[in-house]
């Protein structure tokens, strides 16, 4: 980012040049708010209970009944590459960048976990404001 009265470069983060002393925000500064830290950890922790405890049943599902169809392994696995994909998100949130990627790792909890999933979208959508 440049600075628009003196032309100095700055760092995306700075509020005010290094410079001149202009400011680099218009006049206001940026809104931060705890909703993308909140949903950052609702989706790290969720996709990564679900990923975890999934895989789990799988393998214990399999020892124990002695193998499943294909179809329900590659379902189940689904489910457990859909918590990941939830992790994925919830790093983005915590780091306020991407926000598209940050809501498809929310979304995807909704079938895992109903009402927690549907709170990690709504968290998400609140904090669109606060994403690069």
């Amino acid at each position: 980012m440049f600075c628009s009265k003196c032309g100095k470069e700055a760092p995306e983060n700075a509020v005010f040049c290094a410079g001149c002393g202009a400011s680099l925000t218009g006049g206001q500064l940026a809104k931060k708010t705890k909703w993308s830290t909140a949903a950052g950890i609702v989706d790290i922790v969720l996709g990564g209970f679900s990923a975890v405890s999934i895989i789990l049943v799988l393998m214990v599902a399999i020892i124990m009944v002695g193998g499943f169809p294909i179809y329900i392994v590659l379902g189940i696995l689904a489910f457990a590459v859909m918590g990941l994909l939830a992790v994925v998100g919830g790093i983005f949130a915590l780091r306020r960048k991407h926000w598209g990627i940050a809501l498809a790792g929310a979304i995807v909890l909704v079938p895992a976990s109903s009402l927690l999933g549907i709170a990690a979208v709504v968290l998400t959508v609140m904090a669109k404001d606060e994403f690069e």
